[in-house]
């Protein structure tokens, strides 16, 4: 879209709204019946710095009656570590992803689940589990079919890569990946939040490979059940349990597993994607991690291998912080709370635009920049600020290092596949795309990538 039609569009969306609402202004964009939704689909981050340039709150509509209030500015980052919040109501808007699993509860039940699912997920976990030598077994031949092709549909081919290791660690047959691929695409049409349903809506299809989706995983989990917990990731989840022996019934197993193999793809997809793209925009930069990449023997396929590969980690932190797939987060009162002198009642939603939380100029000096080196010669790791895209207090994601791990194996096996033989990507069109925000954050498909010498 080029930049006449955008400011045409940002006319539109701004043309028809309510002024404000409980007196707290209504950020732009909003249209009847759909509120903020395709508006924030063309641009989230228009419409959020629109709404924070009338105050630090602001109210967005994510659907059907669906009010939210919402904030850019890290004071209100604090609703993801307050006592006075929950992600119940995750459960209870977004039902069809989130269910009973660890998104959607808190207080007790949240820590059970946590501790029954945390062991394969650490770095101990995973290595134990051998995650990252199966990631290398999918990652690193999928890559060296990239030669010789005239250009590379960067989204499709990441994709493709997050859902084979995911379900390979899942314990899905290879002759099944495809099936299962399908399924989880037509799935992911059920989150965009405008839940209509009627024959053949998104809604309706999504809802109906949930279905589907969910009786395959019942027969894998009871297949697992009463095997040895290091047997593989499932078994691990299925036979896991708490520090005071309990584990998860039929439901919440489930709801997790579900949750696991979506977000364990389509995220990681998303920031792979990203980070090829800024480095097919960025000679200096490609030639730098080339440089680290064949520096070291392999590829690294465990946790602490990753210390070899500090500027690939920083591709990988920089294309996550300019574009987190979940651009928007947020969580629900249970008692009465207050940010910047407002008091919220009890059952208030009040949430955070990650995208721009995570372009801060007070705390990123060229926010808008693609910059791997401000990651590197840290003298700590980054913090719960920094690390805002995999969510923050109690609901931190449990697949944090399995992203790491396979976003920088597959960064490492990229420079090294096409390194070595003298070539470096370039974006096909020579535009760098503009992000699609909903229902994740992502490149757009039509997004293609050549290598050249």
């Amino acid at each position: 879209m080029n930049l006449g039609a955008r400011a045409l569009a940002r006319h539109t969306f701004s043309r028809v709204r309510p002024a404000d609402r409980d007196g707290l202004p209504v950020a732009p964009g909003w249209l009847p019946g759909v509120g903020h939704v395709p508006a924030l689909t063309y641009d989230m981050s228009w419409v959020c710095r629109a709404g924070d340039a009338r105050g630090p709150l602001f109210w967005l509509q994510l659907g059907p009656g669906n009010w939210v209030i919402a904030s850019i500015r890290e004071e209100a980052f604090a609703v993801f570590r307050n006592r006075e919040t929950s992600s119940g109501h995750l459960a209870r808007d977004m039902s069809v992803l989130v269910g009973r699993s660890v998104l959607g509860v808190d207080g007790e039940a949240h820590r059970r689940m946590r501790g029954a699912l945390n062991a394969p997920f650490t770095p101990r976990g995973l290595t134990a589990h051998k995650a990252g030598s199966l990631m290398a077994e999918v990652i690193l031949p999928r890559v060296a079919l990239w030669n010789g092709r005239p250009d590379i549909a960067i989204c499709d081919e990441t994709r493709e890569f997050a859902v084979d290791v995911i379900f390979r660690m899942m314990g899905i047959e290879p002759h099944a990946l495809a099936t299962w691929r399908k399924a989880f695409e037509t799935y992911s049409l059920a989150l965009f939040p405008i839940p209509w349903d009627f024959p053949g809506s998104p809604y309706r299809r999504g809802s109906g490979a949930k279905r589907w989706i969910d009786g395959r995983l019942r027969a894998i989990a009871d297949g697992e059940r009463g095997q040895d917990p290091d047997r593989s990731l499932v078994s691990a989840m299925v036979n896991g349990r708490d520090e005071e022996g309990r584990g998860l019934d039929d439901e919440e197993l489930i709801d997790n597993l579900r949750i696991l193999v979506f977000a364990g793809h389509e995220t990681t997809a998303s920031t792979m994607a990203w980070a090829v793209l800024y480095l097919a925009n960025d000679p200096a930069r490609w030639k730098r991690l080339v440089d680290e990449a064949l520096a070291a023997d392999a590829p690294p396929t465990t946790p602490d291998a990753l210390a070899k590969f500090p500027f690939a980690e920083g591709v990988f932190r920089e294309a996550l912080r300019l574009h987190p797939p979940v651009s928007f987060d947020s969580r629900l009162t249970v008692q009465p709370w207050s940010l910047f002198g407002r008091e919220f009642p009890k059952g208030q939603v009040v949430g955070v635009a990650l995208h721009e939380l995570s372009r801060d100029a007070e705390r990123y000096p060229n926010a808008s920049q693609f910059v791997p080196e401000r990651w590197l010669d840290r003298d700590k790791r980054p913090g719960p600020i920094e690390t805002a895209q995999f969510g923050g207090g109690p609901h931190f994601c449990l697949g944090y290092h399995v992203a790491w791990l396979e976003a920088v194996l597959f960064l490492v096996a990229v420079a090294r596949e096409f390194g070595a033989r003298s070539m470096r990507p370039r974006i096909a069109d020579g535009v760098f795309p503009k992000a699609v925000f909903m229902p994740l954050q992502r490149p757009p498909a039509s997004a293609r990538v050549q290598f050249v010498r």
